[in-house]
């Protein structure tokens, strides 16, 4: 049967909100909704459809016509007047006040068109509540005062990786068969501009969407034998992106005189859909899919929907009026809303199964991929040294980084603040290394984290809960082209949430008396400021440092020179106590002894308050000087002090009644003795905290090259730690830029003799080239100039480092399997095929995907397919299960060391073990044995020689891999519990 204009227009927008008019991507959640495609078209072309038909052919008119035409027979034979019959007129106008089931069909047709679409919109629902036509409401429980944003209860997920530089490559074959004239491999770079910054004088209109537009004067460039193609972001109205891809291919081709480009370019990657889609097409539509929509996934999409529901049943379809007086038009509406309830709760269903299953992945802790350490040489032991002289590449790096040509092992002997990374050396030698260490995690002065900042901290959550002094951040400034991408008309919100859930994710991690640096400038000041009240509590804001940022006025501006940025400090609680700077001699000449007191110099405090006696009733109260026994009331001015406090300050002396004694109103004695240091001032000045020429400055001369545009300055990283952390205080950067933040830190420690700790955490892909070098320099030294080192006061570290699965990486992973037994249950029971479908498919059949649980048994052997470009090819890559796991226990590491029970190091690695002691927060002592497929007899074995089962008061919990029965092991007097690392992992992994 035709379809209707209403269950075409229906179909469209389900088409799109299950993303399959997205079938030529393969990236991310369309892979994924591309394997379902067929159930789901399915559904909607068959089930949903037939299942509004079916349910208004119970309410079909043909009865009632039917009863009505043998009614008028009979009176007709009878000889009666057929229009004189009440019955006749009551059948009549039943079928005049009542629709037909096809218009009723219809109504609800659009009735889930217009609601669906009222939340869709690029990827993602908007929780925008629609009071009625262009008027919105919010939710409101009457507070005082209500921040709301539009995607307020959404997880901002998108990262920049993919905006700035978009790189492929065509190699002589496409798809596994030889391209037509192939030239070799050539690279092709999507590469953006600087996104357009909306100015006072260009400001984006509502009206107008941004989109990637080829660049019109330089489209396209050849620099060392890579083609980049150069696009513009930026608003130019609603012109379909796929149309500017045609006209942007079109361009690039025409203006590229390289005829080797242009055959790769033009390269087949077919489709079934699109035979004649080139190479080109491809990773266009790719790259400004990537950047153009799937921002946010829902918090609690079926929560939410389904309040919606029932707001638009209640608001559009249930109008009273219409229904009052009439049963036989309320039997009708009210089956209409039944009908359309029934499906729309259908659709509602798999929507959320989809969006809760990406919530999911997002919400994981994440997999460490590979986990390496920086060790200086005065760490290590000398017996190593010999070993360590025979790494090439590790050589090479030293006289990359450091200049330093390191040419016999007596040089090493020289050099002992030279940083061993374990990355150029196999794991058997980084574990010895690590084994020499019996307090490994104190020991480490540093953890540097590659991955997105959500996904670290929260996997950071069980290992540093509460034990976070300070944090300071230096966030994107929202500004429209410092790479943070947002939403088309959502560019305040989508920051918003994005600030959101990584503010409360760092709180948690923060100690009671712990405290928060946070950058910003104008822009978005006023809404960190309100999102940081959210998160710590309007108390718990201490003040806004205005930071000159420059010092010199600039003449390019139609307006004001911008001269400051903003630092807001918020503490967790009020624990937390500003360190006050040292007294300078200045401010102690201020302190005089005019009458010659024995307690030494003293500065006098007005003894009047600011309040008048009307405002501070109960400061007012008669004075007496006790040298003229003149009594004296307050007039203009409350006093400062209480009676009781004025008494005890005339006992003590601490009264100044002027030179001659006789003065009516006294000053207060403020000993220069009992003066504490000084307090910070909330405007900090280039002079005292550096400016951003300085920065750019502190990287040129370690990188002779600049690298960043306007990097934070050492100098004023250091002031926030002098006064918001202690010499041993651990301190977090979860947007770690170019490293300054660490930066300051190695180099405080060294002027104080300080132990702070540090953690950072940088997602782009300069961590490798500017943020762990930078690290790496300023511990060998803090003097450098034009990259090379001046001095070689080097400071003994070790760090840690690692990266992070993506959430990018996490949908890579996903496959679906329906297994042999699932199915063949579904056909036996065809009515519960849907309810599956619609709720649980997704779930179940991804379980095996997301951790697989067999491969523990040969731990060391688990890869995932990790990207390795930003196009989003990926390779079979081991992952760091000890790693994980151990931030999963939030164990904090004493002792890792790997084992050989026969003896020798040499063995095969089938025959060792990795074994690792430590506490978790709880202080509870925990074991960890990994064993790589070895049987439960030679466990029990390893196990016994170990001679753990007389020494069990040291462990409360031990974990071991694979199934076991150490248990059977266990003596009288043993108390440990025995647990599978697989079971453990799972559950925590995933918070269940």
């Amino acid at each position: 049967m035709a379809q209707t204009e209403n269950q075409k227009k229906l179909l469209k927008i389900l088409n799109e909100i299950f993303q399959l008019d997205q079938s030529d991507l393969d990236f991310g959640i369309y892979r994924i909704m591309n394997t379902k495609s067929k159930e789901i078209n399915e559904f909607l072309d068959k089930d949903l459809l037939s299942s509004v038909s079916k349910a208004f052919s119970s309410n079909d008119n043909s009865a009632i016509q039917k009863e009505l035409d043998e009614l008028i027979k009979t009176l007709t034979n009878a000889g009666m007047n057929a229009d004189d019959s009440p019955k006749v007129q009551e059948l009549k106008d039943s079928l005049s006040s009542s629709s037909t089931s096809s218009n009723l069909e219809n109504e609800v047709f659009s009735h889930l068109a217009n609601f669906f679409k009222r939340y869709y919109k690029d990827g993602d629902f908007v929780s925008l509540r629609r009071y009625k036509k262009d008027t919105y409401a919010i939710p409101y429980e009457g507070e005082e005062v209500k921040l709301h944003w539009a995607n307020s209860d959404q997880y901002y997920i998108k990262s920049g990786e993919y905006f700035r530089d978009y790189t492929f490559t065509v190699n002589d074959k496409v798809n596994g068969e030889a391209r037509e004239n192939a030239l070799g491999c050539k690279t092709i770079h999507l590469k953006l501009s600087d996104a357009e910054t909306e100015s006072n004088n260009n400001k984006a209109t509502s009206d107008k969407e941004r989109r990637f537009v080829v660049l019109e004067d330089n489209p396209c460039e050849v620099i060392d034998d890579e083609l980049y193609i150069n696009f513009e972001y930026k608003a130019i109205g609603k012109e379909n992106q796929d149309k500017l891809n045609e006209k942007a291919i079109a361009k690039a081709l025409e203006s590229i005189e390289d005829l080797d480009f242009i055959s790769a370019l033009n390269t087949l990657a077919a489709t079934e859909k699109n035979k004649k889609r080139t190479i080109f097409e491809k990773h266009l539509k790719s790259y400004t899919s990537r950047n153009s929509f799937d921002y946010f996934i829902h918090k609690d999409l079926g929560g939410f929907l389904g309040r919606e529901l029932d707001f638009y049943i209640k608001n559009e379809m249930l109008f009273l009026d219409d229904i009052m007086d009439s049963p036989i038009k309320y039997d009708e509406v009210m089956g209409k809303i039944k009908i359309f309830k029934n499906v729309s709760q259908k659709i509602i269903a798999f929507l959320t199964q989809l969006e809760e299953l990406q919530k999911k992945l997002w919400e994981k802790k994440k997999f460490i991929i590979e986990t390496n350490y920086c060790i200086t040489l005065d760490k290590i032991e000398e017996k190593h040294y010999s070993h360590i002289f025979e790494n090439k590449e590790q050589l090479e790096e030293w006289k990359i980084l450091f200049d330093v040509d390191v040419q016999s092992v007596d040089d090493l002997k020289k050099e002992k603040y030279l940083l061993l990374d374990t990355k150029f050396f196999d794991t058997k030698f980084k574990y010895k290394l690590l084994s020499q260490f019996d307090n490994l995690d104190e020991d480490i002065d540093g953890v540097l984290i590659n991955s997105e900042n959500f996904g670290a901290l929260n996997l950071l959550q069980d290992r540093y809960k509460e034990q976070v002094k300070t944090v300071y951040i230096d966030p994107p400034y929202n500004t429209g082209s410092d790479g943070f991408l947002y939403a088309d008309t959502y560019q305040h919100s989508s920051w918003m949430s994005f600030m959101y859930d990584r503010l409360a994710l760092g709180r948690e991690l923060m100690s009671d008396d712990g405290v928060i640096f946070s950058s910003i400038d104008d822009k978005e000041q006023h809404n960190l400021k309100v999102i940081n009240d959210l998160v710590f509590g309007i108390n718990n804001f201490n003040t806004n440092i205005g930071w000159q940022k420059r010092y010199t006025r600039s003449n390019n501006t139609i307006d004001f020179t911008t001269v400051l940025e903003f630092i807001l400090v918020f503490s967790k609680t009020d624990d937390f106590i500003v360190n006050l700077l040292p007294r300078t001699k200045e401010a102690d000449d201020r302190y005089t002894n005019p009458d010659k007191d024995k307690r030494g110099s003293w500065k006098g405090a007005s003894f009047l308050n600011p309040a008048t006696p009307k405002e501070r009733p109960n400061l007012c109260y008669p004075i007496i000087n006790p040298n003229t026994n003149i009594e004296t009331n307050p007039t203009t001015n409350a006093w400062r002090r209480s009676k009781e406090e004025f008494a005890k300050l005339l006992i003590e002396n601490k009264l100044y009644w002027g030179i001659d004694g006789k003065q009516a109103i006294p000053s207060i004695k403020m000993f220069l003795s009992e003066a504490r240091g000084l307090t910070p001032t909330n405007f900090w000045e280039h002079g005292y905290a550096g400016n951003t020429d300085e920065g750019t400055l502190d990287l040129f001369k370690l990188f002779n090259n600049k690298l960043f545009n306007n990097p934070k300055p050492i100098k004023l990283i250091k002031r926030v730690f002098e006064h918001g952390s202690n010499k041993s205080s651990t301190v977090l950067d979860y947007f770690a830029g170019s490293g300054t933040t660490g930066n300051a830190v190695i180099n405080l420690n060294r002027e104080d003799n300080g132990t702070r700790k540090y953690i950072l955490v940088e997602m782009g892909e300069y961590f490798d080239s500017v943020t762990k070098p930078r690290i790496q320099k300023v511990i060998y030294t803090d003097s450098w100039k034009d990259g090379k080192p001046q001095t070689k006061n080097g400071i003994s570290q070790i760090f840690k480092y690692f990266k992070l699965e993506s959430y990018e990486d996490t949908l890579n992973n996903l496959e679906f399997k329906r297994t042999k037994e699932q199915e063949e249950t579904l056909d036996m029971y065809d009515k519960a095929k849907d309810d599956y479908i619609l709720n649980y498919s997704l779930r179940f059949e991804s379980q095996a995907s997301l951790l697989n649980i067999d491969t523990f048994k040969t731990p060391f052997d688990y890869k995932l397919k990790i990207a390795t470009s930003s196009v989003g090819e990926t390779k079979d890559t081991p992952v760091d299960l000890v790693e994980t796991f151990n931030y999963l226990l939030g164990l904090v590491v004493k002792r890792i060391e790997l084992l050989y029970p026969k003896g020798t190091s040499s063995q095969a690695q089938g025959e060792s073990y990795l074994v690792i002691e430590g506490q978790n927060l709880k202080k509870e002592k925990i074991l960890i044995i990994w064993r790589d497929g070895q049987s439960s007899e030679e466990l029990n074995e390893f196990f016994k020689k170990m001679d753990w089962s007389v020494k069990t008061s040291e462990f409360d919990t031990i974990y071991v891999n694979g199934d076991n029965n150490l248990d059977n092991l266990r003596k009288d007097e043993d108390h440990y519990k025995v647990k599978l690392i697989e079971q453990e992992f799972k559950k925590l992994m995933f918070g269940e």
